[in-house]
């Protein structure tokens, strides 16, 4: 799938999910594997229990993290990239953005 910094991103059901120290694992039965995300990743597995555009979780990110917005947006969109490739998020349509 194309990832754009205008796709919509949710995630999928029927993941397991703890936290733990303020990082979150999660189970991917799909997958056959498990998940540990760091902070910032947590940080952003907790914005994509509801559906976001890319755009919107690089603005909020950026009001937390300091560090230039190229490196930002490398870095996040290879990470939903990964994501999006081991299943655990999906594309949503626009109109389901809250």
């Amino acid at each position: 799938m194309n990832l754009t910094v205008n796709s919509v991103l949710v995630q999928e059901t029927g993941l397991s999910a703890a936290e733990r120290d303020g990082r979150v694992v999660v189970l991917s039965l799909q997958a056959a594997s498990y998940f540990d995300f760091n902070e910032a990743a947590t940080e952003i597995w907790g914005m994509l229990s509801s559906p976001h555009r890319v755009e919107d979780i690089l603005q909020k990110l950026s009001q937390h993290h300091d560090v230039s917005s190229e490196i930002m947006t490398r870095d996040v969109m290879g990470f939903l990239q990964s994501l999006l490739t081991q299943r655990l998020v999906r594309i949503v349509a626009v109109e389901d953005v809250q």
